[in-house]
């Protein structure tokens, strides 16, 4: 039976400017939920999951003692975390590294190094296990291994939580996927691609989709139009740009501009729309180029066509 936990994130305000509002994250055991940032966002999660009592924080570069064999390192944590019940043999299969059980630690590779750094998170009694960066630079065999890790601690009833900058890894290891920014958490809803399955309506309804599908990884993404910052077409690829990460989008530009206009869109440039909502400045090249200036999580610059100069004028009322 599944358990719920909430738990109340503090805000993280630096210099008098908030990077992030305090907000809930609802917690099931045996889930394992990615929340998708940037770099310092993580750290400051990190150094917050630290101070949780019933968190155990796994820290990517977390040191190993590498004069040990992997065998006597993995004793070692036995011991550390109180498990006898667990068995050398055992965990060597787990972490798959038993052909290199004799070899000293600093004789490993890199994707080996961090797969046997994981083991702190399979013997640690805490409920709930933060995990930074678990896949960053492995190897697809190390990926394998991290995922089956994962898998055995859903089936300890962990509750696990993802942290990282890539998309890619949180969509093919994360039950549930939330996005962090200077607004707050945002969940995203995405779905297997299952477009051959579309059941016809029962009634010649016409249904509106508010939301905008992309798709990363044989995976759908929804988002809400507000989320989106701009999306640019180049040699016919339509790519929506989310905090500063690009989606790639089927629709059209023409049928994009069509479903945004209504929420604030605006097509400043045959190769481009953009969410007016997001536009903090228009800069002026010349008498015939200009620019429009976006407040993102990146300093953005999307062209600005002369001929759309007037009609944005006239929308913005200057």
């Amino acid at each position: 039976m599944k358990q719920n936990e909430e738990i109340m994130i503090d805000p993280y305000i630096e210099g008098g400017n908030v990077i992030y509002p305090s907000f809930r994250l609802s917690l099931q055991s045996d889930s394992i939920i990615g929340i998708y940032t940037d770099v310092s966002k993580i750290h400051t999660l990190m150094n917050w999951f630290m101070k949780h009592n019933e968190a155990f924080t796994h820290f990517r570069e977390c040191a190993l003692y590498e004069r040990l064999t992997v065998q006597e390192y993995i004793r070692f944590c036995i011991k550390l975390f109180n498990a006898p019940s667990e068995k050398t043999e055992d965990l060597l299969g787990l972490f798959a590294l038993v052909e290199q059980k004799n070899k000293r630690i600093d004789k490993l590779s890199n994707g080996e190094k961090q797969r046997l750094k994981l083991i702190h998170t399979y013997l640690h009694p805490a409920r709930i296990q933060v995990l930074e960066e678990p896949f960053q630079n492995l190897d697809e065999f190390s990926k394998q291994n991290v995922q089956q890790l994962l898998d055995a601690l859903q089936k300890q009833q962990k509750k696990i939580i993802l942290l990282s900058n890539n998309m890619e890894n949180l969509i093919t290891s994360s039950t549930e996927i939330y996005r962090l920014d200077t607004n707050g958490l945002h969940a995203l809803d995405v779905k297997d691609d299952e477009s051959e399955t579309i059941v016809p309506s029962i009634e010649n309804t016409p249904i509106r989709l508010d939301k905008i599908p992309t798709k990363k990884n044989d995976k759908i993404i929804l988002f809400n139009p507000p989320e989106i910052d701009y999306i640019e077409s180049v040699e016919g690829s339509v790519s929506v740009y989310v905090a500063g990460e690009a989606y790639p989008c089927t629709l059209s530009l023409n049928e994009l501009e069509r479903k945004l206009t209504p929420f604030g869109f605006f097509r400043s440039h045959r190769s481009y729309i953009v969410n007016l909502q997001k536009v903090r400045e228009i800069i002026t090249w010349t008498r015939n180029s200009y620019s429009l200036s976006l407040h993102s999580t990146e300093k953005t610059v999307v062209p600005l066509s002369k001929n759309k100069l007037a009609d944005l004028k006239e929308i913005l009322g200057i």
